[in-house]
């Protein structure tokens, strides 16, 4: 369990003082302490080591299992005087991560389960916003939760961009198994980022709600909304891109039936033309007289005939463009 600490301090130059690897001791005494705000981030914690700073921080246990389990749906749930919040994180190339937040009255407790979420480049960003943090810990919810959503909107614009391409090499008949194995691909993607998004409107909504409600919290208003309009942006441009990949795996198919019907076509029209020769010379093959059988002449009328239903035939298949 790697255990960071971050005070703030409000001086002249506000920012963040980090500790590296704190005690769990030290770490639940900054975050009971009234007298500055603190962000302690526990990293792939194991249930037996984070144990003694949940008991120290009296975690309820039915968050201290959500926020240690793999596979749990985001969301915003109140314990006693301790609200907690989990989320999924994304990164532009897909990779997923999970990140739980404990909000005491002085502080934040973060728990990360995965390396997908860049805690120092938002703890850089935090530090440039630190005028945001008079207003607590709450303040710090929405920065993370607005870095969160960020990774949700490079991640759904890195997918769009992979659909464009496909697009581009749709009506390319060479292409259509390559079209075939991205837009499979790409649907698994968009079914997994929706269950990671779409439950972010309902976590998200939470946050602009408790900050409306506290007139204290009205300055972070506009951020919130913000928040919460990029999160909406996020979830409706993923339903978009489903109907998208659906639109194209759809259209792709009704390309390679369409190609399917123009080879059986060809096929058929080939095996016509074909079958008048075969059946010209077996009639003339048979042990009966017929016009021509002993004269040389006869042979020349079955050629021409052979030569010229045959040629009637690709004629007619040609303008119906089935040749």
């Amino acid at each position: 369990m790697d255990l960071t600490l971050r005070t703030f301090n409000d001086g002249a130059a506000p920012c963040f003082d980090r500790i590296d690897h704190a005690g769990i001791d030290t770490a639940a005494e900054a975050l009971r302490a009234p007298s500055s705000m603190a962000w302690v981030d526990v990293l792939d914690p194991a249930e037996e080591e984070f144990a003694p700073l949940a008991a120290a921080l009296k975690l309820d246990k039915l968050a201290v299992e959500d926020a240690l389990t793999v596979h749990e749906r985001p969301k915003s749930l109140r314990y006693g005087e301790i609200l907690f919040v989990t989320a999924y994180t994304l990164t532009e190339a897909g990779d997923t991560s999970r990140i739980s937040l404990f909000l005491f009255e002085h502080g934040l407790l973060t728990v990360r389960l995965g390396h997908g979420f860049d805690v120092d480049a938002v703890s850089e960003n935090i530090s440039e916003n630190a005028d945001l943090l008079r207003f607590g810990p709450k303040s710090l919810e929405l920065m993370l939760l607005d870095a969160v959503v960020d990774g949700y909107t490079a991640r759904v614009t890195a997918i769009d961009e992979q659909l464009d391409d496909v697009e581009s090499i749709l009506f390319d008949g060479r292409q259509s198994d390559r079209v075939s194995q991205v837009t499979f691909d790409l649907h698994k993607q968009v079914g997994a980022l929706r269950r990671v998004v779409l439950p972010m409107r309902d976590v998200v909504g939470s946050l602009l709600r408790r900050i409306s409600a506290a007139p204290d919290l009205h300055e972070l208003l506009p951020y919130a909304e913000d928040v919460y309009d990029h999160t909406m942006r996020a979830a409706d441009w993923t339903e978009g891109l489903r109907d998208s990949v659906e639109s194209v795996r759809s259209t792709n198919l009704a390309l390679v039936d369409n190609q399917l019907n123009t080879v059986m076509k060809k096929l058929t029209s080939w095996a016509a033309i074909i079958a008048v020769p075969t059946a010209i010379t077996g009639y003339f093959g048979q042990n009966v007289p017929y016009p021509g059988y002993d004269q040389p002449w006869g042979f020349w009328l079955s050629a021409l005939l052979m030569l010229v239903l045959a040629g009637g035939l690709y004629v007619a298949f040609k303008r119906r463009g089935w040749i």
